[in-house]
């Protein structure tokens, strides 16, 4: 049996899947196996797949699209201890596995194993930047203040135990329509787990790549992404009978001001409106403990953002 099972979905990245596979292959911690999930690609990115000949890699074709779909059927077909969901333009260094599965050891209990990454821009020769997940090394609770509306981490960063992975904390197909579905999984995942920490910064995440999902389109496709996978993280707080901490309030607060902001920027006068409301919201939910806090309550974020930002939206 592998100890962890890698599971990519495949959908039109001919140019990249074949650097993914082999930055898999030249691990060295070889108990691993690789589902590479074929989901609805109209380039030839598949048989770059079948040209590799390794009983470990595995070429499956999923019966729904959608990335979290895919993601979904590759971890039915997976039998290792650990699962490592990685896309199929990024990269693993020689030694990102034995380095992780080591920092497992100092925290034997853990249900997620998770470190830093570096990004690096497609094309370009420049420098990596290295990155650390949100709430390094700390405790579960505060990761989950700012996890209930951004992920903590990229999505190869993190190895998560294949028994952990039960269908409450599956890939939330609903929202493949949508970009940033991963701030959904890695919530319903974080919460209630406890998390061993690495150092090592050997997840290599590709960036600008032309059919990312992560590069918004547009202040809309933003916007509702946002509103999104932040009402499904509520709702699964309240499914366990939770509510979002002070800090989780601050955060939601933030990001839909942020939104706003992004909103107004590209135009998207509807979203703006939208997003300020709920920012608007989630301030009456925070306990005014800053400056900056007392200040948006006292002039309302419309103001406030003119003041701090210069940005007004001229609709009420």
């Amino acid at each position: 049996m592998p100890v962890v099972s890698i599971i990519t979905p495949l959908f039109n990245k001919e140019p990249y899947i074949g650097d993914t596979i082999r930055s898999v292959l030249t691990q060295t911690a070889t108990e691993w196996e690789m589902i590479v999930v074929d989901n609805g690609s109209t380039d030839q990115g598949a048989k770059v797949v079948g040209q590799f000949r390794d009983a470990r890699i595995s070429l499956v074709s999923s019966p729904k699209q959608g990335p979290g779909a895919a993601r979904n059927f590759g971890l039915n077909l997976a039998t290792g201890e650990w699962i490592l969901f990685l896309d199929a333009d990024d990269l693993l260094s020689p030694d990102y596995l034995a380095a992780r599965l080591t920092a497992n050891a100092g925290e034997p209990q853990a249900q997620i194993i998770a470190g830093c990454w570096q990004e690096f821009t497609d094309g370009a020769s420049g420098p990596y930047s290295q990155h650390k997940p949100a709430g390094w090394g700390r405790d579960t609770g505060t990761v989950l203040d700012s996890a209930i509306g951004a992920a903590p981490w990229i999505l190869h960063a993190a190895l998560v135990r294949r028994n952990w992975l039960t269908p409450e904390r599956s890939w939330p197909e609903a929202l493949d329509r949508l970009p940033s579905e991963d701030v959904a999984f890695w919530f319903q995942v974080i919460l209630g787990s406890r998390i061993a920490w690495s150092s090592h910064a050997g997840a290599l995440y590709r960036l600008a790549t032309p059919t990312s999902r992560n590069a918004f389109r547009g202040a809309e496709t933003r916007a509702k992404a946002v509103s999104a996978v932040i009402e499904h993280n509520l709702a699964f707080l309240c499914s366990l009978g939770g509510t979002p901490t002070p800090e989780q309030c601050r955060t939601l607060m933030r990001i839909f001001e942020d939104t706003y902001r992004r909103a107004l920027a590209g135009r998207a006068e509807e979203s703006a409106q939208s997003t300020l409301r709920q920012a608007e919201t989630w301030l009456h939910c925070c306990t005014a403990d800053s400056m900056a806090l007392r200040m948006r309550k006292v002039l309302g974020l419309r103001l406030f953002n003119l003041v701090r930002h210069g940005v007004w939206s001229s609709t009420h």
